[in-house]
């Protein structure tokens, strides 16, 4: 039994049509989607020391300025963990750079 296609089947390169269509931060969180890894390692050491010196130096004794510290901080970290999409890790970690910059900016 012979079966015969008689349309020809084209195949479309759309990925060319796509990345011509894209915009440009569709483009920039699909790039930060292939290098996950080597962004989240950066990330995990600027958030480890940013933490830590806000904690130590920002924070004192003040409960509220530690749990401010800690909360964004841990956010991002178990973010990683569970490997959230990067975009939420990328705003995540951004605000928690962002307030342990502000805390020891203004102690």
């Amino acid at each position: 039994m012979e079966t015969t296609i008689s349309k020809q089947q084209t195949i479309n390169d759309s990925t060319e049509s796509e990345i011509a269509n894209a915009k440009p931060m569709s483009s920039f969180w699909q790039m930060a989607e292939f290098n996950r890894y080597g962004i989240m390692a950066m990330m995990l050491v600027v958030l480890g020391c940013m933490g830590g010196f806000a904690a130590s130096y920002a924070a004192g004794n003040n409960e509220f300025k530690i749990a401010l510290v800690a909360f964004p901080t841990i956010l991002s970290l178990s973010f990683m963990l569970a490997v959230m999409p990067m975009r939420l890790i990328v705003w995540s970690s951004s605000i928690a750079i962002a307030l342990d910059i502000a805390l020891l900016i203004f102690q």
